[in-house]
């Protein structure tokens, strides 16, 4: 039987503990006798993508209203490009994750019903797709929300500040009534009024580049995940400054944003925060792997490194030593 302590990422939860492995199958999973030489974890999950625009190549270097802002470079884009173009770079951006032992990517997908639609025509095996629509205009349609709503996990939008905000009260509403995922990008660009926000009982919310300090504690109350996306607020000359949510006690996770701007490594990002920020390696694995834990299934497997946190992340080619599959009848988490 072989055994491995180490640092464990797993169903929400981080710990140290001696994983008990044997043909391939975690047996059990007990207090650790001596320091970790490992990292275990259930696999990365990417927070936050827009893997529909993946086939554009080179954006140009805009503002962030006017390359991804309704209207915009990439929705003009979008309008217009054919279906199979728009879903080979789809699958191309699966397939990255997919590599990167990404179980799980959180998707904004925009376009409407034609948008979900087309990634919905996709076979998308081992990794968990979690699809957040978007009604396709600012006019509320029942009919419309019915759709999303039963062909996807919830609503993405992009800001308070892109909508009457009747219509954003409105399907934030109605989302909420039918148990699905509501999320939304905020202050990303400008500060917005955080009391607005958080009226709309959103699940997660993206960015929060612009927040005061009087924001974030408000954030922190209410117990919300916070996404960020580094590299691609790179493209825009814009750095967040994350140890502010460490700071503040604030949950937060990482993703990879527009396909376009960032090819969806969470490796890279993980490996870009430590570089930026001074941030403890294991809450940059955290925030690569635990913290979205919260909406999603439990892992089906264990994903072994060998070495510390702080080697994971600075280096995002370190393969897996190990991977284990988890045998539910008789494996536990001793507390």
């Amino acid at each position: 039987m072989n055994s491995y302590n180490a640092h464990f990422f797993y169903n929400g939860s981080y710990g140290v503990y001696k994983i008990l492995e044997e043909n391939s199958l975690v047996l059990d999973i007990v207090d650790a006798d001596s320091e970790p030489e490992y990292v275990a974890i259930g696999g990365f999950v990417n927070a936050h993508t827009h893997v529909g625009d993946s086939f554009i190549d080179l954006p140009p270097k805009l503002d962030v209203a006017s390359l991804v802002g309704p209207g915009g470079y990439k929705h003009r884009i979008l309008n217009s490009v054919d279906e199979k173009t728009m879903m080979k770079g789809i699958k191309d951006s699966v397939k990255t994750m997919k590599r990167e032992k990404v179980r799980a990517f959180f998707d904004f997908r925009e376009g409407g019903i034609k948008g979900l639609e087309i990634i919905n025509k996709i076979k998308i095996e081992g990794i968990e797709k979690v699809i957040l629509s978007r009604p396709g205009d600012i006019n509320f349609s029942k009919e419309e929300m019915d759709f999303l709503l039963k062909n996807s996990n919830g609503i993405g939008l992009s800001a308070v500040s892109d909508y009457p905000i009747d219509f954003i009260k409105k399907v934030a509403s109605y989302t909420k009534e039918n148990g699905k995922i509501f999320a939304i990008h905020v202050s990303e660009r400008v500060r917005e009024d955080i009391d607005t926000v958080l009226d709309l009982n959103p699940d997660f919310i993206v960015h929060m580049h612009k927040a005061n300090e009087n924001d974030l504690e408000k954030v922190k109350r209410k117990n919300i995940v916070v996404v960020v996306c580094p590299r691609s607020s790179l493209f825009f000359n814009i750095i967040p400054d994350i140890k502010r949510f460490v700071d503040f006690g604030i949950e937060w996770a990482l993703g990879t944003d527009n396909g376009m701007i960032s090819i969806p490594s969470i490796r890279l990002e993980m490996e870009y925060v430590y570089r930026i920020s001074g941030i403890d390696p294991v809450e940059i694995i955290k925030a690569g792997t635990i913290r979205m834990d919260r909406f999603l299934n439990k892992p089906e497997r264990i994903f072994i490194f060998k070495g510390n946190p702080s080697k994971i992340v600075k280096n995002p080619f370190i393969n897996t030593f190990k991977v284990l599959k988890i045998n539910d009848p008789v494996w536990k988490l001793h507390p």
